[in-house]
């Protein structure tokens, strides 16, 4: 993978919404019935929004190109991206558009599931893309994240853009987020044409074993690199988090902690680990910072997002992080 120059600026491309988040669900309700959670919070969100503000937190200089409603929302968001110092010069407002909003349910063990109304994410396209893609000159990496809540962005375009991103020296990461449709054979072709244009592939196990059909984490990673993706990332939650490249693989166990949620955890670790990638750290240092970043971020209320200080200081009193940790 080509090295990153230190200093160089991530850019995200992306879903912003916003998320309503109850917690403490005891189960889902049937229909024409009611259940009740214990607490709520509202947060400016998706996977582009989660992962801009977890690098900004760790101190990588970030850009973003996405979208937003006309509304109270978009302000929202836009009014904290600019709060974290991202770059929101290609977050596009929507004129007489709604911003996209998800509902996050949550258990009382922290697992989760999501409700989402797209809103104007159905307006996210390749040619907003582009009108944007100066955004992209001097980022070390080019990210696609939250593809299936993106419906105008396909596959074909998708791995345009990353070819694009490709073809000018950068590395491209992808992190699609589950597809609500259960990957059908259409989905799941579509997948295969566009990971010949990722250098980094970031899924959870239930993606990655819902693309590959494979039984373990290690064949799943090595059916995904048969594809054409140059490291595979798979994030296995309370298991930890393995990664592939063509010279060497492993794992690296999660830290444990109480949760409150895991709404947006995979986001942070993506954060963790392209902070490490970004100072040229070895697969499994990043694994562990991406790690620890997390196991942060799921146990918080407030100040959700820990710099980069507070990620060493958890690793460093982690032993089985700490050894992989760079001074």
């Amino acid at each position: 993978m080509k090295p990153i120059r230190p200093g160089q600026p991530v850019c995200i491309i992306g879903n912003l919404n916003i998320d309503l988040i109850i917690r403490n669900v005891p189960g889902m309700p049937a229909w024409g019935q009611e259940v009740m959670g214990s607490s709520h919070q509202q947060f400016s969100s998706g996977q582009a929004g989660y992962l801009a503000f977890g690098l900004r937190r760790l101190g990588i200089s970030t850009a973003l190109i996405g979208n937003v409603g006309q509304d109270i929302y978009g302000e929202q968001i836009l009014n904290d991206l600019h709060a974290y110092g991202v770059d929101t010069g290609g977050v596009t407002t929507m004129p007489g558009k709604a911003t996209g909003i998800t509902l996050a349910i949550v258990r009382r063990d922290g697992e989760r599931a999501f409700i989402s109304d797209l809103g104007c994410l159905s307006d996210f396209t390749e040619e907003l893309i582009l009108q944007n893609w100066n955004m992209t000159a001097s980022a070390g990496i080019v990210c696609l994240v939250g593809l299936f809540c993106t419906p105008a962005l396909s596959f074909l375009k998708a791995a345009r853009l990353l070819h694009k991103a490709r073809s000018a020296g950068q590395i491209t990461m992808l992190d699609t987020g589950w597809d609500p449709q259960n990957w059908p054979e259409e989905t799941l072709a579509g997948m295969r044409d566009l990971l010949q244009q990722v250098s980094l592939f970031m899924p959870n196990w239930d993606e990655a074993r819902a693309i590959t059909g494979q039984k373990t984490v290690e064949e799943a990673a090595r059916a995904l690199q048969a594809m054409g993706v140059e490291m595979v990332v798979i994030k296995c939650g309370e298991q930890g988090s393995y990664a592939l490249t063509p010279q060497e693989e492993g794992w690296v166990r999660s830290r444990q902690v109480e949760v409150l949620d895991t709404v947006g955890a995979g986001d942070v670790f993506n954060a963790g680990f392209l902070y490490g990638l970004s100072q040229g750290w070895a697969p499994k240092s990043c694994l562990a910072v991406g790690n620890a970043t997390a196991s942060l971020y799921i146990s918080r209320q407030e100040n959700r997002f820990p710099d980069i200080e507070e990620v060493r200081d958890a690793a460093r009193k982690t032993p089985f992080l700490a050894k992989y940790l760079p001074e």
